[in-house]
């Protein structure tokens, strides 16, 4: 039974910008820390939300969830929302549900956040 979570979160802003960066698994028993913390940052209304997936190690369709919710309260919102690319052994979960071809895709932050 997998009773250690493995998984944290990291949120940053600057100007009207904000950053989560998720690191570890993304799993279910994650995702209400991660809705939580995206919570916190969209209640301050950012231009621009960036979610930096690049550190997870694992994303089941849970985590998939919390993204794509984020996004789709982005798009009501006016937000720019984008992504940094995860890691490959992530990146199936993108390939599979075809999210990538929705929301913008960063190869690196330096390319998405200020």
């Amino acid at each position: 039974m997998h009773l250690m979570v493995n998984f944290e979160t990291d949120t940053e802003t600057e100007g009207t910008s904000a950053l989560i960066t998720l690191r570890g698994d993304l799993d279910l028993q994650a995702v209400d820390q991660v809705t939580e913390a995206l919570g916190k940052i969209e209640s301050a209304q950012p231009e621009l939300l960036v979610i930096d997936l690049s550190r997870l190690t694992f994303m089941d369709s849970s985590g998939m969830g919390v993204v794509a919710a984020a996004h789709v309260r982005a798009l009501k919102a006016g937000r720019r929302f984008a992504i940094v690319r995860p890691p490959a052994v992530v990146r199936q979960a993108f390939d599979r549900t075809r999210l990538d071809e929705v929301i913008t895709v960063a190869d690196d932050l330096a390319g998405v956040y200020p």
